[in-house]
């Protein structure tokens, strides 16, 4: 065992040694730490982002929101407006710290229930090991939300696509998801152009417009072929949070709200795997596979099986016209994929799917129901205040009806849906 005077000694060499190696930026890879420390010797107070509900179960939510400089945080939640409950994201025995991305899980919730809730976001000046100085927590607006639950006799969902960081389309989009929310929004592909930077990824998902437009009825994302590209693309599950327990399948969903299930995948890449533009960076071909199989044990599970409707979203379309391209050959890029068609068409056949909603090609479609499938096919816009879309559901125990207008307020279809035959 050590005298006290020589843990003293070492305690005061390893404080030196970590100051020293804070100054020669040793720390810059972990967590963000020097880009933070830096961030938090700042005189400006810290700003924290409105929070974006994600990945909702019955009995959980998740809950991202941004910061302009170091901080810690949690999530404060509660049946009632006076809270009393705190959810963390700790990994290994730490609470974060970052400088950008903070995000909490909020667990052991009752489905169907409404839940207050705020994000409390404390600024952190990390000098070294031995002076870790908080400052004054900063609490958010309290919001509300409601867990999903398979009980409400009618439920809805709008669907966005192609944003690909237009600011007008963003605000007209948010605009109005704002003035008719719907339980579950879903933004379908291409938020972006490639992916560069923290700051791309904060405006685009946690602060489209800075409008709070997912703090009370949660967002789905599906993975568009734009939003895996880029040096920084891999960043991107800092904001876009993956679905717990997924088996490296964090991108895919299955949702019952009501009489609604909603599932979603990811398409991936518009060019095969061996496209020389990829660089051998792109591996796709077998994560689509991995979600066949994925796809097959979702579609059986109680919740998913016994709901009237199945609604499917992915970003590339399964089907093309007469002459598109399918994107599994070296020339061109894809119009629609067939390999994702392939491996996923069998299972929504059998589980009696009855829509399919994708983005992509910039041009609105309804492709109807034909021999080769039993379920329609709709094709949202593109980046435009007149090209784009919001695609609409509401359903009860009689029907679902879908409608689609673009952002300048032209309607562009109406159909309905009757329930599944179980």
């Amino acid at each position: 065992m050590s005298d006290p005077a020589s843990r003293a000694d070492r305690r005061d060499f390893i404080t030196k040694l970590s100051t020293l190696a804070v100054g020669a930026g040793a720390l810059a890879g972990v967590a963000a730490a020097a880009p933070a420390a830096e961030a938090a010797e700042s005189d400006a107070p810290l700003q924290a982002g409105p929070p974006v509900l994600q990945n909702p179960t019955a009995t959980s939510m998740a809950v991202a929101w941004s910061v302009d400089q170091a901080a810690t945080g949690f999530v404060e939640y509660g049946e009632t407006p006076e809270l009393g409950s705190k959810a963390y994201a700790p990994e290994n025995g730490l609470n974060p710290l970052n400088s950008r991305f903070l995000q909490a899980r909020i667990t052991g919730l009752t489905p169907g229930n409404k839940i207050y809730y705020r994000t409390v976001t404390t600024p952190i000046q990390f000098a070294n090991a031995y002076k870790i100085v908080a400052g004054e927590p900063i609490q958010g607006e309290v919001y509300e939300f409601r867990t999903p639950s398979a009980e409400p006799t009618a439920a809805s969902f709008a669907v966005l696509n192609d944003t690909h960081e237009k600011l007008e389309v963003l605000q007209a989009a948010t605009g109005q998801l704002a003035a008719e929310p719907a339980d579950l929004t879903v933004w379908n592909g291409d938020i972006f152009n490639d992916i560069r930077s923290d700051d791309q990824i904060i405006a685009q998902v946690l602060r489209p417009a800075d409008a709070p437009f997912a703090a009370q009825r949660p967002v789905l994302y599906t993975s568009g072929n734009h939003d895996v590209r880029g040096v920084h693309a891999r960043a991107l599950s800092q904001a876009m949070i993956e679905w717990p327990d997924q088996k490296g399948l964090g991108r895919n969903f299955a949702v019952r709200q009501g009489p609604l299930a909603l599932v979603g995948l990811d398409t991936g890449e518009d060019k095969p795997d061996a496209h020389p533009v990829f660089a051998g960076l792109a591996n796709f071909e077998p994560y689509r596979e991995a979600q066949g199989a994925w796809l097959a044990e979702a579609l059986q599970r109680a919740d998913i099986a016994t709901a009237p409707y199945l609604v499917v979203f992915c970003h590339i379309p399964l089907w093309g016209r007469p002459g598109d391209n399918p994107g599994d050959t070296l020339e061109g890029y894809a119009s629609y994929c067939r390999q994702a068609q392939r491996a996923w068409h069998p299972h929504l056949a059998k589980a009696g799917a009855q829509l399919l909603v994708c983005g992509h090609t910039h041009r609105f479609r309804y492709d109807e129901p034909n021999d080769q499938r039993a379920y329609g096919q709709i094709v949202g816009g593109g980046p435009s205040l007149s090209g784009g879309t919001i695609i609409r559901g509401k359903a009860d125990e009689k029907t679902l009806t879908v409608t689609a207008t673009s952002l300048d307020g032209k309607g562009l279809g109406e159909w309905r849906i009757p329930p599944r035959q179980g």
